[in-house]
C-alpha cells in the first residue's frame, strides 16, 4: 500500500529534536501574533511500513462491505453493557470518544499535538525495537482547506474548522447516520475527513493531547485519503522515520524529559508500565 506524504529519516535523538523543531514543522505564524506555533498533529508508530489504517479496518477477516453493520453492532454492544447509566443522554459522538479511548475497534485514528508524545508511541514497543518507527506529521490548515474545496462543491459544512470539538461536530452531523450520508461512493470529491478534539474524559486525554481523525465512511482508508491528497500538496502529511538503530537512545531521551507511560496513561497500569520498563534490561 502507497504511503502518503514526505519522508525524513533521522539517526540520533539529536536529529529528531532539530527536524520536530524546523520551522517547516514550527514556522512562525504572523496571523496569530509571530508566535512559533505548528499546524501539524502528530501520530507515533512502532512500525514505519504499518499505513494509517483505523482499528476497525484492521479487524482479521475484515469485510469492507460488512463495516457499517459491524461499526453499529460494536457501539450497540458497547452502550449495552457499560455500567448502567453510563451513556444517559449522551450523543453518539461522546460514545465513539469513550469506545475509542478504551480500544474499541473504530473508524478513528488517534493523533496528538505534541511530537514528544508521539515519538514515544513510535518506540513504545520493545518487541518492535528491531523496526523503524515513525512520526506521522499531518497540516490541520490544509486539511482544512482540501474540507473546504468539498464544503464548496456539496454544501455538507456549514462551517469549516480547523479542529471540531465534539459540540460543533455534532451540530453539522448529528451522528454517524448523518455523517455517512454526506458521501457518494460513486464521487471521490465528498469523501471528507476531519479533525476532531473529543472531551477530556479523563486525564489521559488531556496529558496526551489527544485527537481524532474521522471520515464520512465506515470503510473510508484515511491512508488512501491523505495519500491521494498529498501527492496534490507534498506539505499535506510528512513523515519522520526513527530508524531502529536510534530507538533505544531517543527512548531513553523521552524518559529522561518525562515522556513515559507514568505521565501518559496516569493511574496504576501506567505506572506499572513505566515501572516494569524502567527496572529491566536497557533495549
Amino acid at each position: 500500500m502507497r504511503l502518503p506524504g514526505t519522508e525524513t529519516i533521522v539517526n540520533s535523538w539529536a536529529e529528531l529534536v532539530g527536524e520536530l523543531h524546523s520551522r517547516e514543522i514550527i514556522p512562525v505564524r504572523e496571523d496569530e501574533g509571530g508566535h512559533l506555533r505548528s499546524p501539524y498533529v502528530f501520530r507515533g508508530a512502532d512500525s514505519a511500513k504499518w499505513p494509517l489504517e483505523t482499528s476497525i479496518v484492521r479487524l482479521p477477516g475484515f469485510i469492507p462491505s460488512n463495516s457499517k453493520t459491524v461499526e453499529r453492532s460494536l457501539i450497540r454492544s458497547f452502550r449495552k453493557y457499560a455500567k448502567a447509566g453510563t451513556f444517559d443522554d449522551k450523543s453518539e459522538w461522546y460514545v465513539l470518544a469513550v469506545a475509542q479511548h478504551n480500544g474499541l475497534p473504530t473508524r478513528c485514528l488517534d493523533w496528538c499535538a505534541s511530537p514528544f508524545v508521539a515519538a514515544h508511541f513510535a518506540c513504545s514497543d520493545e518487541t518492535r525495537k528491531s523496526e523503524d518507527g515513525v512520526i506521522w506529521c499531518l497540516h490541520a490548515g490544509y486539511l482544512r482547506a482540501i474540507n473546504r474545496e468539498h464544503h464548496q462543491s456539496t454544501r455538507t459544512l456549514d462551517r469549516v474548522a480547523w479542529v471540531y470539538d465534539t459540540r460543533l461536530l455534532e451540530s453539522q452531523f448529528r451522528d454517524l447516520d448523518a455523517l455517512d450520508a454526506s458521501y457518494d461512493p460513486q464521487q471521490a470529491n465528498t469523501r471528507l475527513m476531519l479533525l476532531w478534539e473529543p472531551p477530556s474524559l479523563d486525564d489521559r486525554i488531556a496529558n496526551q493531547s489527544g485527537m481524532l481523525t474521522i471520515m464520512n465512511s465506515a470503510t473510508g482508508s484515511q491512508n488512501s485519503f491523505l495519500a491521494d491528497y498529498s501527492a496534490q500538496q507534498a506539505a499535506l502529511v510528512h513523515r519522520i522515520v526513527i530508524a531502529a538503530a536510534v530507538k533505544p537512545e531517543i527512548r531513553a531521551m523521552l524518559d529522561q524529559n518525562n515522556i513515559s507511560e507514568r505521565t501518559l496513561f496516569p493511574g496504576l497500569p501506567g505506572l506499572c508500565a513505566w515501572l516494569r520498563r524502567y527496572y529491566a534490561k536497557a533495549w
